[in-house]
């Protein structure tokens, strides 16, 4: 009977401790998972595979990823699963773009792996310690001193335009359709640029003008080689023109005429040429003298009339009115 009973008691504390050792080979255990700056924590039964842990939480693995430790890695106890994504980003340097492609890492780990160094002006669109995610569109920025003259005033700006055009913007300064900037909006901002903006406006101008008359000469043989006489006394025109007037900051600068109106024409100025050949025995008062030149001065009041030099082969002057 006492055997029996010594039995019992072995039977008893043999299960509580095959149960004791079944708690400990299948425990629970906080794991914590991080994606790339994405933080899970779950509680999982152990031991469990990462594979099945992860699936366990959704989460999906695509080609090229890389997780630490291995899939097939037991976990027996709490402890960090790493997910390093492969991803495609975009990266802008000196108005340059390029595609980069990592596996895991923050903005910082992508500027170690292509070498480069951010300079005192230099800074990225994101924090750098932000993780990397496909799409990205990461940029190196730099920060200029500027300035910009425009109606009169002189602007300093510290900016992080990319175009002499974003730095307007950001000053409010509105362009005109034809207003004129220095260098074109387009241009690529450069540290101590100097951006000029030339306001330019327009008017229209009607003005007088004089036409001014030509002087026509045709020869005639019924006057002696060498002497002119005025046919026809010239007289200037008159004709009203506008012009588009282009003024840039207020100062004129340019003007095109688009009209013209004619009030008065020009007549134009007839003077005789003599051909005729001179006598050799002609002359004043057959004296001998010779006739070689002949030229007429008119009247200031416009009638026509005056009188002519004439100048004779012996230095003579004659003055003969008309």
């Amino acid at each position: 009977m006492m055997a029996k009973r010594i039995m019992k008691k072995i039977i008893i504390l043999g299960t509580a401790m095959l149960f004791l050792l079944g708690l400990c080979a299948c425990g629970k255990a906080t794991v914590r998972i991080q994606d790339s700056g994405t933080i899970t924590e779950l509680e999982v039964s152990v031991p469990k595979t990462v594979d099945k842990i992860l699936k366990d939480a959704d989460i999906v693995l695509n080609d090229g990823d890389e997780v630490s430790p291995s899939l097939d890695t037991k976990i027996k106890d709490a402890q960090e699963i790493v997910i390093s994504r492969k991803v495609t980003v975009k990266l802008t340097v000196d108005g340059e773009t390029r595609e980069v492609v990592m596996v895991g890492g923050t903005i910082s780990d992508l500027l170690k792996q292509e070498g480069i160094t951010l300079g005192e002006k230099q800074h990225v669109n994101y924090d750098l310690a932000e993780y990397l995610k496909d799409g990205m569109e990461i940029k190196i920025l730099y920060s200029f001193s500027v300035e910009v003259k425009c109606d009169g005033k002189t602007y300093t700006q510290e900016t992080e335009a990319e175009t002499v055009g974003d730095v307007l913007a950001e000053l409010e300064i509105t362009l005109g359709e034809d207003d004129r900037v220095t260098p074109a909006v387009t241009a690529a901002v450069k540290d101590n640029m100097q951006i000029v903006v030339n306001r330019v406006t327009f008017d229209t101008v009607v003005e007088k003008e004089t036409i001014e008359y030509e002087t026509i000469r045709e020869e005639d043989g019924s006057i002696t080689k060498g002497q002119e006489q005025v046919s026809v006394k010239g007289e200037n025109g008159e004709k009203e023109v506008t012009y588009k007037v282009t003024y840039v900051d207020g100062v004129e600068d340019s003007r095109e005429a688009t009209d013209e109106k004619v009030i008065k024409e020009a007549v134009n100025e007839v003077v005789k040429v003599g051909t005729k050949e001179q006598s050799s025995s002609g002359g004043s008062g057959g004296s001998g003298k010779v006739e070689v030149s002949r030229k007429a001065f008119y009247d200031c009041d416009g009638s026509g009339h005056g009188y002519y030099e004439i100048t004779y082969s012996d230095g003579s002057v004659e003055y003969q009115d008309f």
